[in-house]
C-alpha cells in the first residue's frame, strides 16, 4: 500500500498530499545500503529539518496578510501545508533514532532554540524570508541530486519512499519561497545574503549532525568512514561538485527557480505505484 498520495505534480496548485508513513522498529541502524556515512547524512538532515520547517511555517504565516494576490496566497498556504507534513513525518522517525541508542534530544533542543529564538528574534523578517528562499534553493538542488542519482537505491523501503516523496515535493514547490521573497522585497543584496545564510544552515547542520552520529557510533575516525564520505561527495553522484554548480545559479541577476526544469524527476515519483 502506498505511503503517500500519488497525485500528479502540479506546481500551479501546490497542496499537501495525504501520507501514511510509519517507521517500523525493524529499520536497520544503517538503513541506506548498509552504509553509515550515507545513512547518517540523511539522518543529520532529519534531525534539524523538523525545527527549520516549523520555523518556515511561522515566518510564512506572518506574511500571509501582506499578500495581495489571492491565488498566490493559496499557493503559499499549500506550500506551508507541504512543509508541515514534512515536519510531521520526519518527527516520527526521531523516535527510531532514540530507540537505536542515539543521543539526539540536546541537539534537537539547540536546533529549536536557534531557529525559534535567534533567527526569528534577531535576524528580522526580511532576512528570515531571504534565508528561507536560499534554503529552499538548496533543498531543491539536493532533491534533484537525490532523484537523478537514484541515491535511495538499496535503502529500507519506508525510508526510501519517505525521502523520495519529500524530494519530489521540494521540486514541486521550489519556486514559491523565491516568489515570496520577491513579493516581500526585491533586493539583489538581500537575496544574496539569504542564499549565504541558507547555505550556512544546510552545510552547518548537516555537518554537525553527521559528525555527532558517527562519533556516537565510534566510527568518526575510521579510515573507511572518510573513504565513504569522499565517495558520497565526489563519487559517481558528484554531490559536492553539482551542488556548487547549481547553487551559484542563484547569484545570476535574472535567476528564477523555474528556469531549471527538474519537474520530470518529481513526476516519476508521483506517478510511481508501490505496493
Amino acid at each position: 500500500m502506498p505511503r503517500f498520495e500519488h497525485r500528479p505534480l502540479d506546481p500551479d496548485n501546490v497542496r499537501p498530499r495525504r501520507t501514511a508513513f510509519s517507521f517500523p522498529h525493524s529499520i536497520p541502524r544503517h538503513w541506506l545500503a548498509g552504509n553509515p556515512v550515507r545513512t547518517h547524512f540523511f539522518n543529520a538532515i532529519n534531525l534539524f529539518v523538523v525545527s527549520f520547517e516549523d520555523f518556515m511555517g511561522r515566518v510564512m504565516r506572518s506574511r500571509l496578510s501582506h499578500l495581495k494576490d489571492p491565488d498566490f496566497e493559496r499557493q503559499i498556504r499549500g506550500f506551508m501545508g507541504q512543509e508541515a507534513t514534512h515536519s510531521f513525518v520526519h518527527a516520527k522517525y526521531l523516535q527510531n533514532l532514540r530507540e537505536q541508542g542515539y543521543q539526539i534530544d540536546r541537539y534537537l533542543n539547540v536546533c529549536e532554540h536557534i531557529f525559534s529564538h535567534w533567527f526569528e528574534r534577531r535576524l528580522g523578517m526580511l532576512l528570515c524570508v531571504a534565508t528561507i528562499a536560499g534554503f529552499e534553493h538548496l533543498t531543491a538542488l539536493l532533491a534533484e541530486i537525490i532523484l537523478s542519482g537514484k541515491m535511495m537505491r538499496g535503502a529500507e523501503p519506508s525510508m526510501a519512499e519517505a525521502w523520495e516523496w519529500h524530494a519530489a515535493e521540494e521540486i514541486e514547490h521550489k519556486s514559491l519561497a523565491f516568489d515570496l521573497l520577491m513579493a516581500t522585497r526585491r533586493s539583489y543584496l538581500l537575496r544574496m545574503v539569504g542564499a549565504l545564510l541558507g547555505a550556512l544552515v544546510v552545510a552547518g547542520f548537516i555537518g554537525v549532525g553527521l559528525v555527532m552520529l558517527l562519533r556516537q557510533e565510534g566510527l568518526l575516525w575510521r579510515k573507511q568512514t572518510w573513504k565513504d564520505l569522499k565517495e558520497l561527495l565526489f563519487g559517481p553522484n558528484r554531490m559536492a561538485v553539482r551542488a556548487v554548480a547549481i547553487f551559484v545559479e542563484y547569484f545570476r541577476p535574472g535567476f528564477h527557480p523555474s528556469q531549471r526544469d527538474t519537474y520530470a524527476l518529481a513526476e516519476e515519483v508521483f506517478g510511481a505505484s508501490r505496493g
